[in-house]
């Protein structure tokens, strides 16, 4: 895969970062062939790589993504305690 991006977004602490993990992997990318992801947390960073074959699918992947970690963001906020 050609067309890489490396993500890494701090949480306020390690416990965080590894729900953030758990609930994102659930979420299986739609064009497994064609997009290859991985998730890890490390200490309180959550870091994700991204691998495609071409720039449009890497763009589309990473947006979803990132709306997706946004709305789980909100909801650990909001229930967290």
């Amino acid at each position: 895969m050609d067309n890489k991006m490396f993500l890494e977004i701090p949480f306020a602490n390690e416990r965080l970062a590894t729900i953030a993990q758990r609930v994102m992997d659930v979420d299986t990318e739609l064009r497994e062939t064609q997009v290859l992801r991985i998730i890890t947390a490390e200490k309180n960073i959550l870091k994700v790589e991204f691998g495609c074959y071409n720039t449009k699918m890497l763009r589309v992947a990473v947006n979803s993504f990132l709306e997706y970690l946004t709305m789980a963001t909100r909801t650990i906020e909001e229930f967290d305690q």
